[in-house]
């Protein structure tokens, strides 16, 4: 059967004369099927249906899609009947073979509908009234070659609700009653009720488009105590379940129930009442950081479950629908609906997928802004804002570091500290995360800022490491006090770092410093530490030196590390910040060089190990230094540990330049040791440190080092193996010896100190045995101070161990310039033990 292109069974015949010439009301016709999507072999369609009690003419209407490049339906004058169906088709042959018995209509020019979405527009062509649209997608039906069938004709069209697939078995049902056609019985419900931020209107949303003649201000009240009265109520133009009400005056802050009577829809359904309750506040304007982001889940072990949490740590409530958040693209996106009260000590928790966070967290609450864009996994900034006063409250710029790996969140542990990464962790919680409710690394900074180390790093500059974040407003002039100089000038640099500028150089041993407050406004009280002071050449020595370390793997014993031991000849503490090492510069000038930049101070007479450190372990006791030398003080307040990430120091077995550097580039210690100088009867000096005899003692003298006896190989950390007791300097001129008598064996040496009247001098130093025969010259012709010190070894000029016996020490003084020449002897007795 041909389709017939003009008139149908469903057409009503009228003479010419008597067509309708009215234009059709809006909503007369309804677009009630849709084939957008048509099977193989099968033509689009489109069903009209005349809804209306009056004819319309078909040559009036005209159709188009999104491109609203309109067309008319027919040709020529043709009535539909009320109650009518009429099929546009864009192919009759195609659809006659799908539907042989069913007449269709071929409009001037087909608008092709798209697969993926569009929309329908239908209009009265001559007076220009939109009659209908349907704004389609694939997910309000019609996939799989069905059609989409409207299913109450009286319905919205711009409801997915009101649509479906065909069930027909032929997948449509063209100028038919729908397979799926069910009238609305239900009266509409009153939905949600949002006041305005102004507070002076109300927007009612029902649950369907309602009839504009049951709208009137009379037709709603609301339901709480001095509640202003409703001036005006109007139908949305758009969407018809809308309606706007207009108050008599505005809110105030309080819970109130919209109350609407005898609310009619379009297929007159009528509901006697129906409310709805709704919260209106005059919200407060944030400050920064009043609201943090206190938990991310930016690489989620589900698609979609994204989300950002908002936390209100202030005393104020403020509208979340005045939140935006965004990532580091700065795209915001509201947090939640206008006036929707955040209150103190409350969060808000926005989502990317409504629907997958739900499944996974079915007990939280949250909102939904649209077009949120995805959190990225290796780093991004989530930033938080306040529209309305544009303030920017907080800034996450979190990285991987800082946790919320393998599906797990980010959490804030002190909702009161900084958005900085040591406030930030995994969650430990069994969900994997805890959105809406306190964290599980919930941990609320209350202690005060402790400071840690204080040094000098300049003749009138300070430096104060915290053990937190401070704030800046805290660190004052008057914050710091020193026994010897005065602060002028105190400078926060860093979140944890003060820089004070003092006076005059500062000497006292100790620093006090109180009223420091840190972020969360914990105040220190008040606390003192030591003043470690840049160190003067000749104030730190090198005192010990392992250059051949032990590696065997196969001795069963712990593999040794390259070590250079330091030491603190005052009496005050000294910093070691910064301090490095260079051995012997090539013929370029340049020297490898060894950073140490901990911060650490050397105790007043004590000891520091700068030591390699193979896997970078920066505690002393789990050190390699520690495994080899287990009797060593390394964990102890006399000693200053520093390590350095190398698998060893470089230092030369058969003797090299150990140069000893404040941070400054100020030589403080150098020296050029060699092997020779380990003990004569040594026979494999690998796995023996060099000890320092003296301390005060010349460091370039072979004789004031040895091979040290300790059974690990060296003491790295304590007094040496070999050092010899101090003694004061001759209160008056002449010399003083001791250890006599010595022993090579037991002591090592022995110290030749004397103090000279009047400088400067050229000093001469010689050893004579008992016959009066010369064995050993230790300084010819050297100019010295007024107090020095020397060391004796007990052997001669070919470095062959004297006899036992008594010596004489000769030493000789010229002042310079003068003429005058001292001379002083003393005694000494070299010995061996008895056993």
């Amino acid at each position: 059967m041909t389709c017939r292109l003009l008139l149908f069974l469903s057409f009503l015949f009228l003479p010419w004369i008597a067509y309708g010439q009215t234009a059709p009301d809006s909503g007369a016709v309804v677009l009630n099927e849709l084939q957008y999507a048509p099977p193989d072999g099968r033509s689009e369609f489109i069903e009209l249906y005349n809804r209306s009690e009056s004819a319309v003419n078909l040559a009036r209407l005209e159709i188009a899609d999104a491109t609203q490049d309109y067309t008319t339906v027919a040709s020529s004058d043709t009535l539909l009947a009320p109650g009518g169906y009429v099929v546009l088709v864009e192919d009759t042959a195609l659809f006659a073979s799908a539907f042989p018995d069913t007449d269709a209509v071929v409009p001037p020019d087909w608008p092709a509908l798209n697969n993926g979405g569009d929309e329908v527009l239908l209009r009265d062509g001559r007076s220009g009234i939109h009659i209908d649209a349907v704004s389609y997608d694939p997910s309000w039906g019609g996939d799989d070659g069905h059609s989409l069938e409207r299913i109450d004709p009286n319905g919205p069209s711009d409801r997915a609700s009101n649509f479906g697939s065909s069930t027909a078995e032929r997948r449509a049902t063209p100028a038919a009653k729908n397979s799926i056609f069910a009238l609305d019985t239900t009266p509409p419900s009153l939905q949600r009720a949002r006041p305005m931020v102004e507070g002076d209107s109300v927007v009612a949303h029902f649950s369907e488009p309602v009839d504009a003649t049951s709208i009137a201000a009379s037709a709603f009240h609301l339901n709480a105590p001095t509640a202003p009265t409703i001036a005006n109520a109007t139908v949305n133009d758009t969407a018809a379940s809308v309606v706007h009400l207009r108050l008599g005056r505005s809110l105030s802050d309080g819970t109130y129930a919209l109350v609407a009577t005898n609310v009619t829809d379009h297929q007159g359904n009528v509901r006697a009442e129906t409310r709805a309750s709704f919260q209106y506040f005059d919200p407060d304007v944030p400050a920064p950081a009043d609201l943090v982001v206190t938990e991310i889940l930016y690489a989620p072990p589900s698609r979609g479950t994204e989300f950002i949490e908002i936390y209100n740590r202030s005393n104020k409530t403020v509208d979340a629908g005045a939140l935006a958040v965004a990532d580091e693209n700065r795209n915001f996106r509201p947090v939640a609906p206008p006036l929707t009260p955040l209150r103190p000590d409350s969060h808000a928790v926005v989502v990317r997928n409504a629907e997958a966070f739900e499944t996974a967290f079915p007990e939280s609450d949250f909102h939904t802004p649209p077009g949120w864009d995805a959190l990225n996994n290796g780093g991004d900034t989530v930033v938080l804002r306040h529209t309305s006063s544009d303030t920017k409250l907080d800034a996450v710029a979190y990285a991987p570091s800082w946790g919320g790996e393998d599906g797990h969140s980010l959490e804030r542990l002190d909702p009161a500290g900084p958005s900085a990464a040591f406030n930030f962790g995994t969650s430990t919680a069994n969900a994997g995360a805890t959105p809406g409710r306190r964290n599980s690394r919930y941990d609320p900074d209350e202690s005060a800022p402790t400071p840690l180390f204080a040094e000098q790093v300049a003749k009138q500059r300070i430096e104060v490491t915290f053990s937190e974040p401070v704030r800046a407003s805290s660190i004052t002039p008057q914050a710091f006090t020193l026994k010897s100089t005065s602060v002028s000038q105190a400078t926060l640099v860093d979140d944890s770092v003060a820089v004070l500028t003092v006076s005059g150089a500062p000497a006292g041993p100790s620093l006090r410093v109180e009223a420091v407050q840190d972020r969360v406004h914990n105040t220190l009280e008040a606390a003192s530490l030591p003043l470690a002071l840049r160190p003067a050449p000749g104030d730190v020595v090198l005192n010990e030196i392992l250059f051949d370390p032990r590696t065997d793997d196969f001795d069963n014993r712990p593999n040794q590390v390259e070590y250079v031991e330091v030491h603190n000849n005052t009496l005050r503490s000294l910093t070691l910040h910064g301090l490095f090492v260079t051995d012997q510069p090539t013929e370029n000038g340049t020297a490898d060089t060894l950073w140490t930049p901990r911060r650490v101070a050397l105790p007043p007479n004590g000891y520091g190990v700068v030591a390699a450190a193979p896997t970078g372990t920066l505690r002393p006791d789990a050190s390699q230094l520690a495994r080899a030398f287990p009797e060593a003080p390394l964990t102890g307040d006399s000693t200053a540990y520093l390590p350095v990430d190398a698998a060893r120091l470089g230092l030369n077995n058969d003797g090299d330049l150990v140069r000893l550097h404040r941070a400054d580039g100020t030589i403080i210690a150098e020296i050029t040791y060699s092997s020779d100088w380990h003990a004569a009867g040594l026979e494999d000096p690998n796995g023996t440190a060099l000890e320092r005899i003296s301390p005060t003692g010349r460091a370039a003298a072979p004789d004031n080092w040895t091979s040290s006896p300790a059974p690990a190989g060296g003491t790295p950390g304590a007094p040496n193996a070999v050092s010899l007791a101090s003694t004061e300097d001759p209160s008056a001129p002449g010399l003083q010896i001791a250890p006599s008598p010595f022993s090579v064996e037991r002591d090592g040496a022995t110290r030749i100190r004397y103090t000279l009247d009047g400088v400067p001098n050229l000093v001469r130093v010689r050893i004579f045995d008992a016959r009066g025969r010369k064995v050993r010259t230790l300084e010819d012709a050297r100019l010295t101070g007024p107090t020095g010190e020397l060391v004796w070894n007990g052997r001669n000029e070919a470095g062959h161990r004297v006899r036992v016996g008594v010596y004489v020490v000769l030493l000789e003084a010229v002042r310079a310039g003068e003429g005058v020449v001292s001379q002083f002897k003393a005694p000494v007795v070299v010995a061996r033990p008895l056993n």
